[in-house]
C-alpha cells in the first residue's frame, strides 16, 4: 500500500515536472518572440528616421556648400569645404567610436535583452506555484 502511494506520488511529480518544463519552454518562446518583435520595430523605426535624417543632411549639406561656394567665389571650393567637415567628423568618430557608440549600445541593448526584473519575477512566481501545488498535493495524500 505504501509502495503504491509512493509510486503514485513519483508519477504525479513526473507529470508536474513535465508540465512545468513545457510551461517554461512556452514562456521562453513568448519572451524570445516579444524581444525579437521589439528589435524588428526598433530597426524599422531606425531605418525610417535614419533615411529621413539622411535626406535632411544631404540637402542641408548641398545648401551650405552652395552658400559657402558663392561667398568664396568658387562653387567647387564650397563642396570641398563641406566634404572636409564630414571627413573630420568621420576621423573623430573613428577614433572615439568605442567610447561613444559601443558603450552606449551595449548598455541599452543589455538592458533590453536581459531585463532581469521581468524575467526573474516570472520565473520566481512559476517556481513558487509549482512548490505550492506540490505541498498541497502532499497534504492531500497524508489525509
Amino acid at each position: 500500500m505504501a509502495f503504491s502511494n509512493l509510486t503514485d506520488h513519483i508519477d504525479e511529480m513526473g507529470n508536474h515536472i513535465e508540465a512545468y518544463a513545457l510551461n517554461m519552454l512556452a514562456h521562453y518562446k513568448l519572451d524570445l518572440f516579444k524581444k525579437f518583435m521589439k528589435g524588428i520595430f526598433v530597426f524599422a523605426k531606425l531605418l525610417i528616421v535614419g533615411s529621413i535624417f539622411l535626406f535632411f543632411t544631404a540637402f542641408l549639406s548641398f545648401a551650405f556648400a552652395i552658400l559657402i561656394g558663392r561667398s568664396i567665389g568658387s562653387l567647387s571650393a564650397g563642396f570641398f569645404i563641406i566634404s572636409g567637415v564630414y571627413f573630420i567628423v568621420f576621423i573623430v568618430l573613428l577614433i572615439f567610436w568605442k567610447k561613444l557608440v559601443e558603450g552606449i549600445f551595449l548598455e541599452k541593448f543589455s538592458k533590453f535583452i536581459f531585463n532581469e526584473t521581468e524575467f526573474g519575477e516570472s520565473v520566481k512566481e512559476e517556481v513558487e506555484e509549482v512548490l505550492a501545488q506540490k505541498e498541497e498535493d502532499s497534504w492531500r495524500s497524508e489525509l
